[in-house]
């Protein structure tokens, strides 16, 4: 008897197990998807609409000198930068303008750890990113150092214009479907947060202002 009922309770969990994967690639698409125009200036449009109304900017730029040009421009002279080490690698002419007048630190400086105070002190943090949202205005960032995204008053994402998609399921499904990274965080345009007294607040749970420069290279 005791045989006969786990092979019954064996084949009711193989018939749910199957149900759940018919019904998880029933709903791979979001219906978003088809109401969402393809190709890059359509894409961008609609990032750019849904993050602005976040508090965010989004904008394109033609090369790395006006990477520099634009992050020159939005900061202070002599305010210190954090830069994450893959775009210090990959776009080193940047890196180069900007320490002419900027205070520049990287990743690989901490690679031991580091304080939080020290962290929270950058006025800004640059980095690279593994997809951009045109659905929600997201960012989707893969690293190890969170923190310094998160402290920093201001957030610069540049990015391909090539890793700008249309919705959430193309990431955890086409992109990230098998992917091993423990890591993943999205960010929804600036932080922000009310008290009990409904007064806004930016700036509490991550940056007060979120930058995203598309490249187009």
């Amino acid at each position: 008897m005791t045989d006969d009922r786990e092979k019954i309770f064996a084949s009711i969990r193989r018939g749910l197990r199957g149900a759940e994967k018919s019904a998880a690639l029933r709903s791979a698409a979001s219906p978003l998807t088809s109401m969402i125009q393809h190709g890059f200036e359509s894409l961008f449009i609609k990032f750019k609409r849904e993050l602005e109304i976040l508090g965010g900017l989004a904008e394109k730029v033609e090369n790395e000198r006006d990477v520099s040009a634009f992050v020159t421009d939005h900061t202070e002279p002599a305010s210190s930068l954090f830069i994450y080490d893959d775009l210090a690698n990959s776009l080193k002419s940047i890196v180069e303008s900007l320490s002419v007048n900027r205070r520049l630190r990287f990743g690989s400086e901490f690679a031991a750890g580091y304080d939080k105070r020290e962290v929270a002190a950058f006025d800004a943090a640059l980095i690279g990113c593994a997809a951009c949202v045109a659905e929600t205005g997201t960012v989707l960032i893969q690293t190890d150092m969170r923190l310094p995204a998160a402290l920093a008053p201001k957030l610069f994402v540049i990015v391909e214009r090539s890793r700008l998609i249309a919705s959430l399921d193309e990431v955890f499904t086409d992109r990230f479907g098998n992917s091993d990274a423990s890591n993943l965080f999205l960010i929804t345009g600036p932080s922000r947060t009310a008290d009990i007294e409904k007064q806004l607040v930016k700036g509490v749970h991550g940056p007060k202002e979120v930058i995203v420069l598309f490249l187009n290279q």
